[in-house]
C-alpha cells in the first residue's frame, strides 16, 4: 500500500505520467494503423497492376483469334464452292457434293473449327459439316435450325456467340460466328455462313491462367454481351459469382473514371471482392474476380503481428513513462522538499492543495509578499543613503547613527569613512544608444557588483545617483584601519563591469572622514575628483593627492604668446610651429583646475576657429573644413588627449589647405621615413617620435600622414621591416636567436617571439628547423 499511497499523493506526477503514457499509446497505435493501411494500399495497387497485365495478355489472345476467324469467315463466304450452298435454288447434286467436300477441307485446315454450317435462305435449307448433322436423324440439324432461326433476339453477325451444340446441361461447347452479306443482326431472311469454333481455345487458356495460382486467389472470366460468364471450368449458371453485383460495380466505376479498364473493390454477394476488368473483343468484357480476404491475407497477418508488437511496445512504454515521469518530476520533488522546511507556519506544509504546482504557486506568492516587504525596506534604506550623501548637514551625528542602526546599514558610526564615486564614461553616447530597460539592468548590476567586491575587505553601502554614476560609502574596520586596498578593489570593479557589460568607468576617492555629517562634503569631493579624468584619461582613479597641484594652481588663462604664436603659425602654414605651440598649451592645461581646463580649452578652440575664418576670408578658395564647427570640438570629446589630437589634425588641415596640393612633398616625406627605417631598423631606439624629430614634423602629424599614405602605422612598418630581415637571417645565417634579435632591433625576447609567431604562425626556432628540413 505504501507505493500506491506514494504515487497517489503526487497528483502532478500522475498527470505527467498519464500524459506521457497516452501520448506514447496514441503514437504507437497510430503508427500501427497507418502502417497496415499503407501496406494494404500498396498490396492492392500491386495486385491491380498485376491483374491488368494478365488481362492484357488475355485480351491479346482473344483479339488474335478473332482476327484469324474473321479472315477465315471472309474467305469461306466468298468461296466459289460454297456459294451454291448459300444461294442456289434448286441445288444441283454436284454443287452439293462439292460444297460438302469444301467444308471438309476447311475443317481440316483449321484445328480450332468445331464445324461449319451454311443456311440457304432461298430454299430455307441448312447444310452442316458434322457427321451427327448427317446421321442422327435430323436431331442436330433441328437444334441448330431452331437456335439459328428462332432466337429470343436476332443474332449479331461477325461476332462470337457462345452456343450448346451437343451438351444438354446448358454448358458452352462452341462459339458460333455468323457471316452474311450485311453487318446487321441475322433474322433468317438472308443466307448465312456459320462457323462453329471449339470452346477449348477460350476455356483452356482461362483454365491455365486460373490454375497458375490457387483458386482462392481469384478467377478470370469472360462476360459476353448476353451476360454469360465464361471461365476455364465452363461454369453452370448456379456456380457463377454474383453477376449483377459485379456488373453494377463496373458500371459505377466506368461512369466515374470514363476508362475502358480498371479495378474496383466492393461487395459482391456476401463477400468483398477486387474486380479488375478490361474490354475484350466486340462487347465482351474480361474480368478478374478475387476475394478481398484472400488477397489481403498477408496484410491481415501483418496487422495481427503489428498489433501484437504494438501491444508489447505499449507495455514497454508504460515502464518508460513511469521512469521518465519520475526523472522529470525529480526536480519538482527536490524543490518541494526544500520548500516545506521554509514554511513559516508548520501547518502550511500539510495544507490541502490541487497539485504540486499549486503548492509551489502558494509558496511563491508568500515569498513574493516577503520580497515586497524587503524591497520596501531597501527603498527606505536607499533613500536615507542618498539623503546622507546629498544633505548630511541637516542631520546630527547621533541622528544619523540611530537611523543607521535602525535600518541595519553597513556604515560605521565609530570608524573612519571615505566615499568613492564611479562614473560611466562617454555617458552622453551611452544614454542615446541604450534602451531604458538596459539602463536599469546596468544600474542594478553596477551597484550590486561594486558593493559585493568592496565588501570583501570593507563594510560598505552602494547607491546610484543621477544615472551616470554610483557612490560607495566605505567604512574602516577594527582590523583594517586604513583604506590602502580600496583603489585595487575599484580597479577590479572596473575590469568586471567592462568584461560583462562593456562599460568603461572612471573614479574618484575622497579623503578620509571621521564624522557622519561630513559625508556630503566627501561625496562632493569624490565627484569633483572623478571629473579630473578629463586630464588623466579614461578608466583613471583619482585620489586627492593626484590633483593637489591642480587645486593649488591659480592660473586661469594661457600665456598670451602661446595663442598669438599658434595663430601666426597657422596663418603662415607652419605646421611644426603650430604643433609645438599646441603641445605647450596642453601641457599647461593639464595643471589647471577642472573648471579652468574646460573654459581655457574652449577659448583655445575659438582661437583656432577665428584664425581659420580670417585665413578663409583672405583667400580666393575656401579651406577644406567646416570652420563653424571648430568651437564644438571640446564638447565632442571627454579627455584633453582627444581634444589635442583633434585640434592638431585640424591645424594640419589648415596648414595644408593654404598651399596647393603637393603630392610630391608627401611622397618625399614618406620616402624619407621608409629610407630611415631601412637604414636604422636595427636601432633599439627607432620609433615614430625619433623619426618625426629627424624630419622636423610633429609625431602625430607624421603618423597620420604615413597611415593615410601606406595604410599601416609607422610602428607596424618598422616591425614588418625588422621581421623580414629576421626571416632572412634565420634562413641564410648561423646566428643564434638572440643575435638575430640584436641585429634586428629587438631587446625583448617575448615581444619578438609574439610578433614573429603572429606574422609567420610559428616560433623563430621552429621556422628555421622546418625550412632546413624542407
Amino acid at each position: 500500500m505504501k507505493p500506491f499511497s506514494f504515487y497517489k499523493s503526487k497528483k502532478y506526477f500522475q498527470s505527467v505520467m498519464f500524459s506521457i503514457m497516452l501520448a506514447m499509446a496514441l503514437i504507437l497505435t497510430g503508427l500501427a494503423v497507418v502502417n497496415t493501411y499503407v501496406l494494404e494500399r500498396s498490396i492492392k495497387n500491386v495486385q491491380e497492376n498485376s491483374n491488368l497485365k494478365v488481362l492484357t495478355q488475355t485480351q491479346y489472345n482473344l483479339s488474335s483469334m478473332n482476327e484469324i476467324i474473321t479472315h477465315l469467315s471472309t474467305f469461306a463466304y466468298n468461296d466459289n464452292l460454297l456459294i451454291p450452298l448459300l444461294f442456289s435454288k434448286p441445288l444441283p447434286q454436284m454443287d452439293y457434293i462439292r460444297g460438302y467436300r469444301e467444308m471438309a477441307n476447311l475443317m481440316k485446315s483449321s484445328s480450332f473449327l468445331h464445324s461449319i454450317a451454311v443456311y440457304n435462305a432461298s430454299s430455307n435449307e441448312l447444310y452442316g459439316s458434322t457427321s451427327n448433322f448427317l446421321v442422327d436423324g435430323g436431331v442436330t440439324k433441328e437444334r441448330m435450325t431452331e437456335w439459328l432461326l428462332h432466337p429470343a433476339q436476332p443474332h449479331p453477325t461477325s461476332r462470337l456467340i457462345p452456343v450448346s451444340l451437343e451438351r444438354t446441361d446448358g454448358g458452352i461447347d462452341a462459339f458460333a460466328f455468323i457471316v452474311t452479306d450485311a453487318y446487321i443482326p441475322f433474322t433468317g431472311d438472308r443466307s448465312a455462313l456459320i462457323l462453329y469454333i471449339k470452346s477449348g481455345w477460350v476455356f483452356d487458356s482461362l483454365a491455365k491462367l486460373n490454375d497458375a495460382g490457387t483458386r482462392a486467389q481469384g478467377q478470370i472470366y469472360i462476360q459476353t454481351s448476353g451476360g454469360q460468364l465464361l471461365s476455364g471450368e465452363n461454369l453452370a449458371q448456379s456456380n457463377q459469382p454474383d453477376l449483377d453485383g459485379i456488373t453494377e460495380l463496373i458500371r459505377q466505376h466506368k461512369a466515374m473514371t470514363g476508362a475502358g479498364s480498371g479495378s474496383v473493390t466492393g461487395n459482391t454477394g456476401n463477400s468483398k471482392s477486387i474486380i479488375t476488368y478490361m474490354e475484350g473483343i466486340g462487347d465482351w468484357t474480361i474480368l478478374y474476380v478475387q476475394p478481398y480476404a484472400s488477397v489481403m491475407k498477408d496484410v491481415t497477418d501483418a496487422r495481427t503481428k503489428s498489433l501484437l508488437i504494438t501491444g508489447g511496445f505499449l507495455l514497454l512504454s508504460i515502464a518508460v513513462s513511469v521512469w521518465l515521469s519520475y526523472k522529470l518530476y525529480d526536480p519538482i520533488e527536490n524543490m518541494l522538499r526544500r520548500m516545506r522546511p521554509l514554511s513559516a507556519d508548520p501547518q502550511q506544509a500539510d495544507e490541502p492543495y490541487g497539485n504540486e504546482l499549486d503548492l509551489m504557486s502558494g509558496h511563491y506568492q508568500r515569498m513574493q509578499e516577503k520580497l515586497q516587504e524587503i524591497s520596501s525596506e531597501q527603498i527606505v534604506n536607499k533613500y536615507y543613503i542618498r539623503k546622507f550623501l546629498t544633505d548630511s548637514r541637516i542631520f546630527s551625528h547621533n541622528d544619523m547613527q540611530l537611523l543607521i542602526e535602525k535600518h541595519g546599514l553597513q556604515i560605521s558610526a565609530r570608524e573612519s569613512l571615505l566615499v568613492c564615486v564611479l562614473r560611466i564614461e562617454r555617458y552622453a553616447a551611452y544614454d542615446l544608444a541604450t534602451p531604458p530597460s538596459s539602463k536599469k539592468l546596468h544600474s542594478f548590476a553596477l551597484v550590486n557588483i561594486a558593493q559585493e567586491i568592496m565588501s570583501r575587505a570593507y563594510p560598505c553601502e552602494a547607491v546610484d545617483l543621477q544615472g551616470d554614476h554610483i557612490v560607495l560609502i566605505v567604512s574602516a574596520t577594527g582590523s583594517t584601519s586604513d583604506f590602502a586596498g580600496t583603489k585595487p578593489l575599484i580597479r577590479e570593479i572596473q575590469d568586471t563591469i567592462g568584461q560583462y557589460y562593456g562599460l568603461s568607468l572612471s573614479g574618484g576617492i575622497s579623503s578620509v572622514i571621521s564624522q557622519l555629517p561630513q559625508l556630503s562634503a566627501a561625496y562632493y569631493q569624490a565627484y569633483q575628483l572623478s571629473l579630473y579624468t578629463f586630464a588623466s584619461g579614461y578608466k583613471s582613479i583619482i585620489l586627492p593627492e593626484d590633483v593637489r597641484e591642480n587645486l593649488g594652481n591659480k592660473r586661469k588663462t594661457l600665456p598670451p604668446d602661446i595663442e598669438r604664436k599658434l595663430s601666426e603659425a597657422l596663418k603662415k602654414g607652419q605646421l611644426t610651429a603650430a604643433g609645438s605651440e599646441l603641445e605647450k598649451a596642453f601641457s599647461l592645461l593639464a595643471t589647471f583646475q577642472y573648471e579652468e581646463m574646460r573654459r581655457v580649452v574652449a577659448d583655445l578652440a575659438w582661437v583656432v576657429q577665428n584664425t581659420a575664418a580670417e585665413i578663409a576670408g583672405n583667400r580666393v578658395g575656401s579651406l577644406p573644413l567646416d570652420i563653424d564647427q571648430i568651437h564644438r570640438i571640446p564638447q565632442a570629446h571627454e579627455t584633453l588627449e582627444e581634444i589635442y589630437v583633434a585640434l592638431l589634425s585640424l591645424c594640419a588641415t589648415i596648414c595644408e589647405g593654404q598651399r596647393p596640393a603637393s603630392p610630391e612633398r608627401n611622397e618625399l616625406i614618406i620616402g624619407t621615413v621608409k629610407e630611415v627605417i631601412e637604414q636604422k631598423f636595427n636601432d633599439l631606439n627607432l620609433s615614430q617620435q625619433s623619426i618625426a624629430a629627424n624630419v622636423k614634423l610633429t609625431s602625430a602629424y607624421l603618423g597620420k600622414l604615413f597611415k593615410d599614405s601606406c595604410g599601416v602605422s609607422i610602428t607596424e612598418y618598422i616591425n614588418d621591416i625588422r621581421l623580414r630581415h629576421a626571416q632572412e637571417l634565420l634562413l641564410q645565417s648561423d646566428y643564434t636567436i638572440s643575435e638575430i634579435m640584436d641585429k634586428c632591433g629587438y631587446a625583448n625576447q617575448s615581444y619578438f617571439f609574439r610578433l614573429f609567431k603572429t606574422r609567420f604562425g610559428t616560433t623563430p626556432k621552429d621556422y628555421r628547423l622546418k625550412k632546413s628540413l624542407s
